[in-house]
């Protein structure tokens, strides 16, 4: 239910807006995917406290959840929730931005119409003005190309550091055997074995696969956008000069 309630906003913004750029259906649909993802990725790690079992002697339910704290020292779960607010974060920059120029548009637009002496029928053709799609032509809109530019290096960033975050810290949490455990309030060794390893480490491969498949994508997509509408764009004018 959670994850319905997270994916409607994400849907009718997708759906619901007017103003349209090259690849926004694209990132609002690996939005939904990733969101996806993170619930199933989730589900292993949903009792990681009672997946952690310890034995030895002298062993005491105060000592195992030391043992526990001491193995798990990061954050896993509202990590991942983290980097997933971050990719959101860099499209509702672009979201906001776009929202504002098509504002804008619609300004310079309606102050042209009333130049021409048709105030008469301002509000109705406002009104069909603003129903109407709005597709920004990076061609034109250089600044909104560079902000553009900005937020899939954002996600290139993000998507680099998750990946770091889960092969680096995530991983090797689920990857050893046994366990050695010894506290200072708890004199060991205990031997210590985390539950079901394979289900979790098979959600770090499914997020790192997303997360990598999503750099790639970034990579790819930002240098194909700069080369296309700055470059090409640039070299078409000094030839027709």
């Amino acid at each position: 239910m959670a994850m319905v309630t997270g994916l409607i906003p994400i849907l009718r913004t997708a759906l619901e807006a007017t103003t349209d750029y090259n690849g926004r259906t694209m990132w609002f649909g690996f939005a939904v995917v990733r969101l996806i993802a993170l619930y199933v990725s989730e589900i292993p790690w949903g009792k990681l406290d009672q997946d952690f079992d310890c034995g030895g002697i002298n062993m005491t339910e105060f000592c195992r959840k030391s043992c526990f704290s001491r193995h798990f020292n990061v954050a896993v779960v509202s990590l991942w929730n983290s980097c997933y607010v971050y990719f959101i974060a860099s499209l509702l920059i672009m979201e906001l931005f776009t929202s504002q120029l098509r504002h804008n548009l619609t300004k310079a637009a309606l102050k042209d119409k009333l130049s021409h002496g048709e105030s008469a029928l301002t509000g109705t053709w406002s009104t069909q003005l603003a129903q109407k799609d709005v597709v920004l032509d990076f061609h034109h809109q250089k600044k909104l190309l560079v902000l553009y530019l900005g937020c899939v290096l954002m996600r290139l960033v993000g998507e680099l550091a998750f990946l770091y975050i889960l092969l680096c810290w995530h991983l090797p949490l689920v990857s050893e055997g046994s366990i050695s455990c010894s506290t200072e309030l708890c004199t060991g060794p205990f031997t210590c074995l985390v539950r079901f390893p394979a289900e979790k480490r098979m959600s770090l491969y499914l997020l790192g696969s997303l997360s990598t498949a999503l750099a790639l994508v970034c990579l790819v997509f930002g240098l194909y956008s700069g080369c296309h509408y700055l470059i090409l764009h640039q070299r078409q004018n000094e030839t027709s000069v």
